[in-house]
């Protein structure tokens, strides 16, 4: 039995910020939007803790499901965690109310971790014992950044989003498709309380032929993508993913409403589109991505959202 995406929740709290915040640092609106397509983004109060936040988008999962599938793993992606010990999985799984019996783990693949995340959960699910997955994406991207940086204050933006992965009669198989190459390591780096640093130009270029070539190898004659949702990092980069013959796929691009979330990009991009109805909310997903590291990668997915269209 093949598994697939049943359901999706997402927050952004904190503080809407407007492109005119960096007025002070002389970045107009016009300007930030003509070269990343970000219009605003939402940060994170410091008094946000990353586990309640990662919670918040867990629990609704947990407990409109409760009655009707067991939820066997939850992986909860982050780049902005800070690196401690311990990891905040098993908060985040306590928090959302799931059972001591549940396997939770960290991971960080930088702006591709979603992709990594339902890589390993649609595999998890495939192979266990029927159980659901959760995938939790959650990110405060704003305590990484330099404000004052014209080159990368504008870009990033904080949330969470999660989805629950789980085996259906009438789901097809997944496709993956991933790549990494270490010595692209230095083309973005970032640690929290440092700032954020890329070579813009190449990240750019390399973007593009990384999720280009990932969107060709994924594509399938017999299972056409319903939608595609690239990394939400830059509106221009989306713009060349947009010239690939999909076979009429909905082309998905949120950049404006959050700016880059890192790992959370691709959810609450697909948070967003159910939300507005602006997508088939059943039908097969291509999700692709690309971030430092360098990791890049893309996942085919069957989905069927309209109980989440309902919930909402």
């Amino acid at each position: 039995m093949s598994a697939g995406i049943v359901d999706i929740a997402t927050a952004t709290p904190g503080k809407h910020i407007p492109n005119s915040f960096f007025d002070s640092i002389g970045l107009t609106d016009e300007w930030i939007r003509r070269r990343t397509g970000v219009g605003a983004r939402w940060w994170m109060d410091d008094s946000d803790e990353l586990d309640d936040v990662a919670a918040r988008v867990c629990a609704p999962l947990v407990e409109r499901h409760r009655d009707r599938v067991t939820v066997s793993a939850l992986i909860v992606v982050s780049s902005s965690a800070g690196g401690a010990v311990p990891g905040i999985a098993q908060s985040v799984a306590t928090k959302s109310g799931l059972p001591t019996d549940v396997l939770a783990f960290d991971m960080s693949a930088a702006c591709s971790g979603f992709v990594y995340g339902l890589i390993n959960a649609l595999s998890l699910c495939e192979s266990g014992d029927g159980g659901a997955v959760i995938v939790c994406c959650v990110e405060a991207m704003s305590r990484m950044l330099d404000k004052s940086d014209r080159n990368t204050g504008p870009l990033f933006g904080d949330g969470a989003a999660a989805v629950l992965i789980e085996p259906r009669e009438e789901f097809r198989k997944h496709q993956w498709h991933a790549g990494c190459d270490g010595e692209g390591a230095d083309l973005m780096r970032g640690q929290l309380g440092k700032g954020i640093a890329l070579d813009g130009m190449r990240v750019y270029h390399r973007a593009v032929r990384m999720m280009s070539d990932t969107v060709n190898r994924l594509l399938d004659n017999d299972m056409k993508p319903s939608i595609l949702i690239g990394h939400q990092a830059n509106s221009r980069i989306l713009e060349r993913l947009q010239e690939i013959d999909t076979g009429g796929a909905v082309f998905v691009d949120r950049v404006g409403n959050f700016g880059n979330t890192s790992s959370a990009s691709i959810p609450l991009a697909l948070g967003a589109c159910v939300a507005e109805g602006s997508i088939p909310l059943s039908g097969r997903a291509m999700l692709v991505a690309y971030g430092s590291g360098e990791a890049w990668g893309g996942v085919a997915v069957d989905y069927d959202l309209t109980d989440t269209a309902d919930a909402e």
